[in-house]
């Protein structure tokens, strides 16, 4: 099958060319760093050199979105992802004609190195077919030539190797014309000058093989001042002689059956459909070949992932494989190949992992990986055969592979996290204080890892009781779980990184996307991407989707977000947070024809949803509320009796009065306590306003006058004259001959 993409010639999407500079460019960095982020500033290094116009980021833009529309037209869909200050396009390992072209070349090599030159020659030619000519032909950047130069290199070593197992199956005949030429075109390439040589040997032409050698070494002398090296020198001396010796190859040692496997737990609770279903995947032989086990860091990936392994050992015979990929790839691969028994190891890792396919293609073999990244880490370790299978575990929310299948896991609920509380302690001690284990497993929000953690230091101590164990849940993070929240933080973007902290000190239980902005004070997009890298790391939780898309922290993050917010400098963001919800609110009003009052800073914000406001105060009431809350606590009173003021205006159209009292009370005890007059007055005049509705006169009375008296004091017109209404308002139902008259009239 033809990969989708082509860079081994000119650029291809399918049969479409890409013909635009600016976008030649940015699709040729992109398909160079596949499923890697490739920073703006490399782009802007790539298009401009160090002189970009000032337009050089819009441009950018303008090409990404461009090459979105050919992706669609070309039929390979959405490709193109934002990832903090950066972007990547996310591949298959066939779909891109160098990623097929490099594993076509290690396959080659391993069979190479296996003893199996005809397997080797069929997988070096399918390589080399690959090529239509010079690699990304006419991209106009300097960045993209020195690739260019590197990607050519690669395909004359594949002519070299693949000369090699031709000339070990006795094709001498055969190449010897295709040697002849490539000897003309690199004269300094000792390697195809050998290969020239033994072929003219073997060819009965002993003259012309010697002949060769004299004018390589003539060029040398003449070019660079040196002898041809020693193999060269020494294989010359062989045709004299009559004979040549062949290399060794690496070769792995029979019986070697590895059992790499950590330690399955004591104990399994929850979780137990996921595992029938994958102990069915890995079994079937007709099925995926590769299980993705992924969730939150600490939701019991790796448990599940082991547990599964165990279980299933004797349906590998041949061994079980097991590696971290928070070690180098280049590593695993070594400790994978010596545990299968090879001794000679190729230095490169793309030698490497197609030796390691080579070994497993006959054997039944299952490999764990955990803690994968990106799909770049993974792709060369994917099994070859059906014989045997692969599980990974990932937090990261990555491309999903092909021939793969993805095992979702989330938290514990309150009787799995029960179960597993009376696995590690005993089930004498978890019903004694049952209550208490249940406050347990809340504190921990479900999460295996704090709840295995908080029940080993249970077990450890007898003389405690769960009672200990709340209490000191409620105040402190386990280090290992807070480790499992910073592992991903080094993948993350600065404003992630940043994000993350701020978002900790909501008080809202979810948010929607616009929060990130103000938080940030940058733009909505940069923002929402930032936010959206949070999500890929597994950080923060997405539910809903469009207008209705909403997130929110786990109990745990949380409160790693409070720790880090306690160290990070505070620019403003929680006025501008206040701010851009009083826009909000204010816009909703706008819309439904009531007017804004008060003072308090704006920060304007975009936002869909308001399309219908009356619905987006039925979606965020509750995040209203707790917003005024939120701003009463840290004395943001201005900000909390104005978003109050939008509230009652919003909830009494809607005859929400619950909503109206509950947050102008809050308002009002905040005003109260810091001496904020106006405050003060208008949430009396507020909370009069509803009493007047609920028929509640004398009260209203009292409120409304006393408000009215403030506000006369004050010197606010507005709010006077909008007291006095009201007041009258309350004459006229509360004096029947007043009431009469006017019916009468």
């Amino acid at each position: 099958m033809t990969p989708s993409f082509r860079m081994l010639g000119l650029l291809q999407v399918r049969s479409a060319r890409v013909t635009a500079r600016r976008q030649q460019v940015v699709l040729a960095m992109l398909l160079l760093n596949a499923n890697r982020v490739v920073p703006l500033e490399s782009l802007l290094d790539a298009l401009w050199g160090g002189t970009p116009p000032a337009t050089a980021r819009a441009q950018i833009q303008t090409s990404i979105s461009a090459l979105r529309r050919l992706f669609v037209t070309a039929g390979v869909g959405e490709r193109i992802r934002v990832r903090g200050l950066g972007y990547t396009i996310e591949l298959a390992p066939a779909e891109l004609d160098l990623h097929v072209f490099e594993d076509l070349v290690s396959r080659g090599r391993a069979e190479l190195a296996a003893a199996k030159p005809d397997a080797a020659r069929e997988a070096f030619r399918s390589a080399l077919a690959l090529w239509r000519g010079e690699p990304l032909t006419g991209v106009d950047s300097g960045t993209v030539r020195a690739n260019q130069v590197r990607i050519a290199e690669r395909r004359v070593e594949a002519f070299e190797d693949c000369f090699d197992a031709e000339l070990q199956l006795g094709l001498h005949n055969e190449i010897v014309g295709e040697i002849s030429t490539m000897v003309e075109e690199f004269p300094l390439r000792e390697r195809f000058v050998g290969q020239l040589m033994t072929a003219l040997h073997r060819c009965g032409r002993r003259v012309e093989a010697l002949a060769a050698y004299r004018a390589v070494r003539q060029t040398f002398v003449d070019e660079l001042g040196l002898e041809p090296g020693d193999e060269l020198r020494r294989l010359h001396q062989d045709i004299l002689n009559g004979h040549a010796e062949p290399p060794s190859k690496p070769t792995a040692s029979t019986g070697s059956v590895p059992r790499m496997l950590p330690a399955r737990v004591p104990y399994f609770t929850g979780n137990g459909a996921v595992l029938m279903a994958l102990r069915a995947q890995l079994t079937d032989d007709q099925g995926p070949l590769v299980a993705v086990i992924t969730g939150r860091g600490g939701v019991g990936k790796s448990t599940v992932a082991v547990e599964a392994a165990h279980s299933l050992a004797k349906q590998f015979p041949d061994g079980q494989l097991y590696a971290r990929m928070t070690e180098n790839l280049a590593d695993v691969l070594e400790r994978f190949l010596l545990a299968l028994g090879f001794t000679a190891i190729p230095a490169d890792v793309e030698g490497r992992a197609a030796l390691y396919r080579s070994a497993i293609a006959d054997r039944r073999v299952l490999t764990i990986v955990e803690d994968v990244d990106d799909l770049a880490q993974i792709r060369s370790l994917v099994p070859c055969a059906e014989s045997s299978r692969l599980i990974m575990t990932t937090r990261a929310r990555i491309a999903q592979l092909p021939g793969s299948s993805v095992f979702e896991l989330d938290v514990l609920r309150g009787q799995d996290g029960i179960e597993l509380l009376s696995a590690m302690v005993g089930r004498d001690r978890v019903w004694a204080e049952m209550a208490e284990a249940g406050q347990v497993v809340d504190l921990c929000g479900g999460l295996q890892l704090a709840l295995s953690r908080a029940a080993s230091m249970l077990a450890a101590r007898p003389h405690w009781t769960f009672a200990h164990l709340v209490a000191r849940l409620r105040d402190d993070l386990d280090p290992q779980v807070r480790a499992s929240f910073q592992r991903g933080f080094p993948a993350l973007s600065e404003a992630s990184r940043k994000l993350f902290a701020r978002l900790g000190s909501l008080e809202t239980a979810s948010f929607a996307s616009w929060v990130a902005a103000p938080l940030l004070d940058l733009d909505t997009v940069t923002a929402a991407d930032a936010l959206e890298g949070l999500v890929d790391a597994r950080l923060v939780d997405v539910t809903g989707s469009g207008v209705g898309t909403r997130y929110r922290l786990h109990k745990l993050a949380r409160i790693h977000a409070r720790e880090l917010l306690a160290v990070q400098d505070n620019d403003g963001y929680l006025s501008r947070l206040f701010g851009a919800w009083l826009a909000l609110a204010d816009e909703a009003r706008l819309r439904q024809g009531f007017g804004t009052r008060g003072d308090a800073s704006r920060w304007p914000v975009e936002t869909a949803a308001l399309a219908d406001p009356t619905g987006w105060y039925g979606q965020e009431r509750a995040a209203l509320l707790d917003t005024v809350r939120h701003a009463a606590s840290v004395d943001a009173v201005e900000h909390c009796w104005n978003l109050a003021v939008a509230i009652a205006d919003l909830a009494g159209a809607q005859r929400m009065f619950g909503d109206w009292r509950d947050s102008n009370e809050c308002a009002l005890r905040a005003a109260l306590r810091i001496g904020d007059r106006l405050g003060e007055a208008a949430m009396q005049y507020l909370l009069g306003e509803l009493d007047l509705r609920e028929h509640r006169y004398a009260e209203a009375s009292a409120r409304i006058g006393l408000a009215l008296g403030m506000f006369d004091r004050l010197g606010e017109i507005g709010w006077q004259e909008l007291a006095e209404r009201s007041l009258a308002v309350v004459d006229w139902a509360t004096t029947p001959h007043l009431r009469h008259a006017e019916l009468a009239g």
